[in-house]
């Protein structure tokens, strides 16, 4: 009698591998990228992990576990629904909750056991009306444009957070637009420290100040405050040119398919592959066809780049389909069927970065690695692992 691989006990991931495509992730990159940001900050300011976006993809409870383990001092959250995935992995350390629900929703969410941000007058007098005590961090904004307390309106907010009992101020945070910009980030700053005046005239003397993220915290250190909020830096999902500035460990190694149809087409046939116009070929071509597609975080639309195979680059043809890419194996006689196809990662001594791909593509790093991460399942492997060709 036959068995199924995925017997006895048909679990999700074994399922889902049987459509081979996958992300491979060192889980330790982020213990290593916490010791570097403590490294840059010090111990005794407190690293909030980003985990927004599920975890950037990676899963916020997994992720937030690794964190933790590591010694992280708390995390901050996109949405109330990451924000209970960490409680409900055990995990009781500071949770705050980045701007994301309606003012009134406040009594349901002052009541999750997160920490809430209050970013204008409207969520302010929420969370006071709807009489759930609750910790708080008021937002700033320097400059930024989005959410935040502007130079004009945070004294009142000081004043009605102190008059009240419900609210318990626990910090005051805020973000900068660009950290790669030295006038911009000192003026910014300066906005931000004019606000913690205001507080403590106001009373608020012991407080969590926090304005350093990922590239502030690399480009400006000074700036670490009493608190930090990376994200990027601990996942190793900055560009290039922000990662060479520590010694930075990426989660993300490497993304795989194998070929799972082969197809011989003549010189003469006339192809539409993808959806894309169809051509006619000058010479005959042999397909292999790979299970990853736009719905997996990729473009449709040339440019489409390169991948791997048996050490060997190989093009892609067409458009990339929703579940399915098309690559140009006639130069690699040993493609076939199962044969592995990297299109992240090392193969052999050849490799595409992160960065080659974003390039390619036309994303951001900040972009794709989430896109890459949130849709193929997960393999674990250790820092130097590489997976030969097959």
């Amino acid at each position: 009698m036959s068995v199924s691989i995925i017997e006895p006990v048909p679990d999700t991931q074994r399922v889902r591998l049987l459509r081979p495509s996958w992300a491979e992730l060192d889980y330790g990159a982020i213990a290593a990228n916490l010791a570097v940001a403590r490294e840059q900050v010090g111990h005794a300011t407190k690293i909030y992990f980003v985990c927004k976006g599920d975890g950037f993809g990676f899963g916020a409870a997994k992720v937030a576990r690794l964190a933790a383990q590591a010694g992280v001092d708390g995390f901050c959250v996109g949405s109330p629904e990451e924000g209970v995935a960490i409680r409900r992995a055990g995990i009781d350390r500071d949770i705050l909750l980045f701007a994301s629900t309606l003012p009134e929703d406040a009594a349901q969410v002052a009541a999750l056991g997160l920490t809430v941000t209050i970013q204008s007058q409207e969520s302010l007098h929420a969370f006071i009306d709807a009489g759930v005590a609750v910790d708080a961090f008021l937002e700033i904004d320097p400059g930024f444009g989005r959410f935040g307390f502007l130079p004009s309106q945070w004294q009142a907010a000081f004043a009605a957070l102190r008059d009240q009992s419900t609210v318990r101020l626990k910090g005051v945070y805020t973000h900068l637009s660009s950290p790669e910009n030295d006038d911009v980030t000192r003026q910014q700053a300066g906005v931000f420290d004019a606000a913690l005046a205001d507080a403590r005239a106001a009373g608020f003397d012991n407080i969590t100040t926090m304005l350093a993220s990922s590239r502030v915290m690399l480009a400006h250190p000074h700036l670490a405050y009493q608190a930090v909020d990376p994200g990027r830096l601990l996942y190793g999902a900055l560009d290039a040119e922000w990662m060479v500035r520590a010694p930075l460990r990426p989660m993300l190694r490497a993304v795989r398919g194998r070929i799972i149809h082969v197809q011989e087409h003549p010189a003469g046939s006339t192809l539409g592959i993808g959806y894309a116009e169809p051509i006619r070929l000058e010479r005959g071509v042999r397909i292999g066809v790979v299970p990853i597609g736009f719905w997996d975080g990729l473009n449709h639309v040339p440019p489409l780049g390169r991948v791997l195979v048996h050490g060997q680059a190989a093009r892609i043809l067409g458009r990339r389909s929703f579940q399915h890419t098309v690559i140009d194996i006639t130069e690699i006689a040993q493609a076939r069927t199962g044969s592995v196809v990297t299109l992240l990662g090392q193969d052999g001594d050849q490799s595409i970065t992160i960065d080659e791909m974003a390039e390619t593509l036309r994303l951001p790093v900040m972009e794709l690695v989430p896109r890459l991460a949130r849709s193929l399942p997960h393999v674990q492997v250790n820092a130097t692992d590489l997976v030969g060709s097959n």
